[in-house]
């Protein structure tokens, strides 16, 4: 089955089909962006932070809505103005430590899902993650097991080399849906302060809710 697997791949038509759904996929479920908010300088930061709060909610005019969506992911948030507001008041109060699950949320927004300022992540990860990890092991098991029947030491490490590669790929993947999946539970229980509560520091969340000592 295998090698009926890798004599399809040697066929370029085959191949170059396999590839660009593959891409396609990728760039549904993935859709990476490297410069999110938090890679941002401290001063773009702010500019960001203080856009966001004269901003308005989204209305029904589809070109002021672009917009919107335009200007917040040009500072790196994400296109949805609820989630953003609330990912820089819950990043303002809560520990340093969950910056990199912030940072996941932004860069991998094709991860989940968005209702009412909510995330939830798709369900099929669940399954089908476990599922690439299961297919790698079948096909490193099976290509060792004919590499070492045929004493063929070139072919086992050029089988241990994709491996290793993919493998990697699917590490990348599986903690990045890890790192949603666990900050996605405490944002969407998490309820950014009331406009007009007062505070003792100068954070983000002081600054969009315009709440000063």
């Amino acid at each position: 089955m295998i090698a009926v697997i890798k004599d399809l791949f040697s066929i370029p038509v085959v191949s170059a089909v396999v590839l660009t759904i593959i891409g396609a996929i990728t760039k549904k479920y993935i859709q990476f962006h490297r410069r999110d908010f938090f890679s941002r300088s401290s001063s773009e930061q702010i500019k960001a932070v203080e856009w966001l709060r004269t901003s308005s909610a989204p209305t029904s005019d589809p070109l002021a809505k672009a917009e919107q969506q335009f200007c917040l992911q040009s500072f790196g948030l994400h296109k949805d103005r609820d989630l953003s507001y609330k990912i820089i008041c819950f990043y303002s109060e809560h520990a340093q430590s969950l910056i990199p699950s912030l940072k996941a949320v932004l860069r991998y927004q094709g991860m989940y899902t968005i209702a009412d300022g909510n995330i939830y992540p798709h369900k099929f990860h669940k399954w089908f993650i476990p599922f690439v990890l299961i297919c790698l092991l079948l096909f490193i098991g099976s290509e060792i097991y004919r590499g070492s029947s045929q004493s063929d030491g070139i072919e086992i490490l050029k089988s241990l080399f994709v491996f290793v590669v993919a493998f990697i790929v699917w590490c990348w993947v599986a903690v990045c849906a890890l790192k949603v999946s666990s900050i996605s539970k405490k944002l969407n229980s998490y309820i950014p302060p009331a406009s007009g509560f007062k505070s003792s520091t100068y954070d983000f969340s002081s600054i969009l809710n315009n709440r000063y000592p």
